[in-house]
C-alpha cells in the first residue's frame, strides 16, 4: 500500500511541478532523419523545410507538408546550420559552417548562389530573417546583432540577452516574427520572448526538444527538435503562450 501511495504522490508532485513551470506541450511534432543532425526548419505557409548539418558532402533540404508529411528530399551539398524563407523574394536562404549565406536557387536541382556580402560572425549560429525579408539577426552568446541582408550593415545590437551558456545550449540560436524575437536556454528548455526592440516580454518552457541549434519560428509555431545525431529526430512546434 505505501509503494502505491508513493508512486501516485511522485505523480502528482510531477504534475505539480509541471504546471508551476509553465511546460508546455508541443502543438505538432513530426519525425526526420536527416542522416546527420536536425538542425532547422522554416515555413513558406504551404510546406516546412528543414536542413541537416554536420557533413557537407550529405547536405540536404526536407520538404514537409504542413501536417509533418515528408513530401521530397533534396541533396544540397552545404554543411547548413540554418534555413530562412524570405517573403521578399519567395526564396529559402541557408547559412553555412563558414559563415556564408546562400540563396536557393533551384531546389530540385540543389543550385545555390552565394550572397556577396559576408557579414556573420558566428560560424555555429542559426541566424533567422525578419517578416520583411530585408534584415538578419544572428545571436552570439547574449549579443543581438540585426545585419541588413543586402549590405551586410549592422542595423542594431540588443546586448545582454537571455540564452544558454554557450552554443550547444543555445548561445547562437534565435528565431523572429513580425512582433517578437526567441531566444532560448536548451538545458532548461527554456524560450524567452523579446519585442522586436529588444525588451524582454515573457518566458514558457518546452517539455520536448533540447538541440540548442534548433530554435526557428515556422507556420506560427516556434521549433524546437530532438536531435536524431545520425539517426531519425524529432521536430516539436509550439504555439506561443499568450
Amino acid at each position: 500500500m505505501k509503494t502505491a501511495i508513493n508512486i501516485m504522490m511522485a505523480f502528482l508532485l510531477t504534475v505539480f511541478f509541471q504546471l508551476v513551470q509553465g511546460q508546455a506541450d508541443p502543438d505538432i511534432f513530426f519525425f526526420e532523419n536527416p542522416e546527420t543532425h536536425n538542425m532547422h526548419i522554416c515555413s513558406d505557409g504551404k510546406f516546412f523545410y528543414t536542413v541537416n548539418g554536420g557533413k557537407a558532402a550529405e547536405g540536404r533540404i526536407g520538404k514537409y507538408d504542413l501536417k509533418g508529411k515528408e513530401v521530397a528530399v533534396y541533396p544540397v551539398e552545404l554543411d547548413m546550420r540554418s534555413i530562412m524563407y524570405n517573403p521578399s523574394d519567395k526564396s529559402l536562404y541557408v547559412n553555412t559552417y563558414d559563415k556564408a549565406i546562400f540563396r536557393i536557387t533551384d531546389l530540385e536541382q540543389g543550385v545555390y548562389s552565394r550572397l556577396p556580402v559576408d557579414f556573420l560572425e558566428q560560424e555555429q549560429s542559426t541566424p533567422a530573417i525578419s517578416a520583411n525579408g530585408k534584415l538578419i539577426y544572428e545571436m552570439n552568446l547574449g549579443t543581438l546583432k540585426v545585419f541588413n541582408i543586402k549590405t551586410g550593415k549592422v542595423e542594431n545590437t540588443f546586448y545582454g540577452m537571455k540564452c544558454g551558456e554557450d552554443v550547444v545550449s543555445g548561445a547562437a540560436a534565435v528565431a523572429v516574427d513580425k512582433k517578437n524575437i526567441y531566444t532560448w536556454n536548451a538545458l532548461e528548455q527554456e524560450v524567452y520572448i523579446y519585442s522586436n526592440k529588444g525588451v524582454f516580454q515573457n518566458s514558457f518552457r518546452v517539455k520536448q526538444g533540447d538541440y540548442g541549434f534548433s530554435l526557428s519560428y515556422a507556420n506560427g509555431y516556434i521549433f524546437v527538435s530532438k536531435d536524431g545525431d545520425y539517426g531519425t529526430g524529432t521536430w516539436f512546434g509550439y504555439k506561443v503562450p499568450k
